[in-house]
């Protein structure tokens, strides 16, 4: 107890010293004093000091149903081509993840590429904002956003695809209109090659390495997409490590065309493989190869978690890594009975929307054990990703009254132990442009049961039991669509048990809660509209109805020199002067990202206000 009181007494005649030396010393002394604290403590008590707070890193796997990652129980590979029967292959890195974090066992995405990455960015379903291919406009508020407004390094390294830029600022500069500080991606001005000697784009630099006859100084090898893109979100994690930093991996691998990687063996098949080989296809799809781009998805992965761990960031980051639609057609994942769970991407069943989703985050986020995962059994879509990690990392939601994900950060925590959806329902038309209502697909479902909303395929619509079809495979009418597609037709509504039609009433309420419904009102909530220079205030729209879809606006300045405007409705008074503040609407607007004029429409629905600066 003595030795207690003097040590405790010690210390605090030591902080007054300590105060009244600083106080005494003046600046210079000051920092003098800083530093010889500093020397007299190892450098990674002073990095934990600088870490209070939490790091994103958001991994996006292309191409792979949840299966395809061994945490989920099947390790086998099947080829409906005949390439290889029951490869085995493993994701120890995610496994790792998983069994240190906690594994989604119910999480959904979209059918395809595009349609998921829109949703993924803005938290939103595509009837919201998703108008065309290739074509996702500024204008729309996404995590990129949120996170650098919130004072974050922000980084995307990967595949974009969402745009092609408009006329006033080109495709491959128009991804950091999204909040991306820096960025090396594919499919930004053109798709080309992605894998050996790729077609890239480094913050807004164009890299055509498949003009280049150089090797790659770190390999000695051929240029390779995967390990360009990963060295530089490394590289982003390394130079951002006493910052906040939000990191954003939307992998290349595993999407077609299916070619070998540096680590397939013998090594001479990777250097020696046509970059245009003509194989299955004239893309130089040779689908033997889906193997090993799985094992170097997962190597990439590691590479991350590494990193992480070398600069000792892994206990103030949140890891997330989930799949963006199901595995190719061509795949399947053979079970631990035996039986082969086939990949279908592109279509609206299970095996083209069930992807894999891991959180990984020590000390938040409790773990599983030695022998099984902890596991979260709720319906998580992905528009939940966005409020998810902005809870993790205590951020605000600019847009919040649009957004239609639902954090399930409380649950992956242990706080909660209810589920925080019921149910999910879905706006789709894949590759399609939005007025082509005959090619929507709309349907909401819950663990058990799923029904479409009536189409021109099937004027009924549909309905499925998923606990007996998941695959959604049961009736007697089947519509071959694109892609070779088979939608069938579902149970006989006649002949429902008491249960079955329960669910059939209650998910039909909830296609009817969201029918499409225009915006045909806009007004500005404007607290202040007399300034003086240097001041800011954000304007607010009310869209009506309340529960109409397309609630985003493009917001104009008359004269940005005197008050300008940002997308989340900033303004800023400069000098003295008038302005005129519009918000043009989403309805009406048709705000198109696609590298053709206009950008976006200025007639149809419209608000204004006048904003004033004086001295």
């Amino acid at each position: 107890m003595q030795v207690m009181i003097v040590g405790l007494f010690g210390c605090v005649i030591a902080s007054l010293l300590l105060t009244a030396c600083t106080r005494l010393s003046g600046e210079n002394d000051t920092a003098s004093l800083e530093t010889s604290v500093e020397a007299a403590t190892p450098q990674s008590e002073i990095d934990k000091a600088h870490q209070t707070h939490t790091n994103v890193v958001l991994i996006l796997i292309d191409d792979l149903s949840h299966y395809g990652v061994t945490a989920y129980g099947a390790n086998r590979l099947h080829s409906y081509d005949g390439e290889f029967t029951k490869e085995e292959f493993a994701t120890e890195s995610i496994d790792a993840l998983a069994q240190q974090g906690i594994r989604i066992d119910r999480a959904f995405a979209y059918p395809i590429c595009e349609n998921t990455r829109i949703a993924l960015m803005s938290g939103k379903r595509n009837d919201r904002n998703y108008l065309q291919p290739k074509s996702q406009h500024s204008s729309d508020l996404t995590f990129g956003d949120a996170f650098k407004k919130a004072g974050y390094a922000t980084g995307l390294f990967g595949k974009w695809k969402q745009t092609r830029g408009t006329v006033e600022v080109s495709g491959k500069d128009y991804i950091s209109e999204f909040g991306w500080d820096d960025y090396a991606a594919f499919d930004v001005v053109t798709e080309g090659q992605r894998y050996i000697n790729p077609n890239l784009v480094i913050n807004g630099q164009v890299h055509n390495y498949n003009s280049r006859n150089d090797l790659d100084p770190e390999t000695g090898r051929r240029w390779y997409g995967p390990d360009i893109i990963n060295r530089h979100a490394l590289r982003f994690i390394e130079q951002n490590k006493h910052n906040p930093f939000f990191l954003y991996y939307p992998m290349i691998l595993v999407h077609d065309d299916h070619k070998p990687t540096p680590d397939t063996q013998p090594e001479s098949i990777f250097d020696e493989f046509p970059e245009n080989a003509d194989y299955n296809n004239t893309r130089g799809d040779d689908r033997q190869y889906f193997p090993d781009m799985i094992r170097y998805m997962d190597k990439m992965i590691g590479n991350v978690v590494e990193k992480l761990r070398q600069q000792d960031l892994l206990d103030n980051t949140l890891i997330v890594v989930m799949g963006d639609n199901g595995t190719k057609e061509t795949f399947g994942h053979v079970l631990p009975d035996g039986s082969i769970y086939p990949g279908r991407k592109g279509g609206n069943a299970d095996n083209g929307l069930h992807v894999p989703l891991v959180l990984h985050y020590p000390g938040k986020i409790p773990a599983g054990n030695s022998t099984e995962y902890r596991t979260y059994d709720g319906l998580v879509n992905l528009t939940d990703i966005y409020p998810t990690i902005a809870q993790a990392a205590g951020i605000e939601l600019p847009n919040a009254q649009q957004i239609d994900g639902i954090s399930f950060w409380p649950q992956a925590t242990g706080q909660r132990n209810d589920e925080h959806r019921q149910y999910i329902y879905t706006w789709y038309i894949g590759n399609e442009t939005y007025k082509d209502e005959d090619k929507v697909l709309r349907y909401a479902f819950n663990k058990h049961f799923k029904r479409y909303a009536p189409d021109k395929d099937f004027p009924e619509g549909r309905f499925f039991d998923l606990r007996t079809d998941p695959l959604e495979r049961q009736g007697s009418k089947v519509v071959e669509k694109k892609w070779k597609l088979k939608r069938f037709s579902g149970l006989d509504i006649s002949h429902l048990t008491a249960q079955q039609a329960d669910a059939y009433r209650y998910l039909g309420a909830i296609l009817d809660k969201h029918k499409l419904t225009p915006v045909t009102q806009l007004s500005i909530d404007a607290a202040q509209t007399h300034l003086s220079p240097g001041d800011s205030v954000t304007l607010h729209v009310n869209a009506l109805p309340k529960h109409a879809q397309r609630q985003g606006v493009i917001w104009e300045s008359s004269a940005p020199d005197i008050v300008s405007v940002d997308k989340f409705g900033q303004i800023k008074a400069h000098k003295v002067g008038q302005a005129t503040v519009r918000a043009y609407s989403w309805e009406d607007a048709q705000p198109l990202a696609a590298n053709k004029a206009p950008t976006y429409q200025r007639t149809g629905l419209s608000t204004s206000v006048m904003v004033e600066v004086t001295r």
